[in-house]
């Protein structure tokens, strides 16, 4: 009786390290498994979720699209604030970077034109001048506008700008870049060359009039 209680302890415990060992090597051997448990280490090391907290949401609709980056988004008191929308980076059209850069900066700011353009949203803003420029996150119907703008491989993801999002929130724009990463959606195209010098368009030479 004991023998047999032995022998099926030891094949449980060779069942579990196989299994173990089995894990290891998918995870080892899958890209995607790899990246995920990357993602997950970095929600972890970098989460700030009390940056920002005091800033005040601001009710307001999106005048004009710059491009993928930047947009004008007025408020119902009526001004007028520029934004460079932060959590994001897309293709520039504030200078000309190669065809590729302009044809997916253009693509870009068509997107967000289609997406957001005279419709209503909520704003915090971040770091603004004298002049009401500068940088921001925007909320469009109830999330963060990073996250369609990601999904259509119309932008990348800004990690840096984003470390105060929930874990959820987090997840899920880590989660929809790799998505579109994999698929070579959009900028994620492996045949584009693109150049992400940032456009800035918060100096009085190079911001276009409304």
């Amino acid at each position: 009786m004991k023998s047999a209680s032995g022998i099926i302890k030891k094949i449980v415990i060779l069942l579990m390290l196989l299994c173990i060992v089995g894990v290891g090597l998918y995870i080892y051997t899958n890209q995607e498994a790899q990246s995920a448990i990357k993602d997950a280490k970095w929600i972890y090391d970098n989460r700030d979720p009390q940056l920002y907290e005091g800033e005040e949401w601001l009710d307001g609709e999106i005048v004009k699209v710059l491009d993928g980056n930047w947009v004008y988004v007025k408020i119902p008191e009526g001004f007028v604030y520029g934004l460079r929308i932060r959590g994001l980076e897309a293709p520039t059209l504030a200078v000309l970077l190669g065809d590729d850069t302009l044809r997916m900066g253009k693509e870009s700011q068509a997107f967000l034109e289609e997406l957001a353009l005279r419709k209503k949203i909520r704003f915090q803003a971040i770091d603004m001048n004298d002049s009401r420029y500068g940088h921001g996150y925007i909320e469009f119907q109830g999330k963060s506008i990073v996250l369609p703008m990601v999904k259509a491989g119309m932008a990348k993801l800004k990690r840096t700008e984003i470390t105060h999002f929930s874990d959820e929130a987090l997840w899920e724009l880590l989660q929809i870049e790799r998505e579109a990463v994999k698929s070579g959606v959009g900028i994620w195209d492996p045949s584009l060359i693109l150049d992400w010098t940032m456009g800035d368009f918060s100096s009085d030479s190079t911001t276009p009039g409304l």
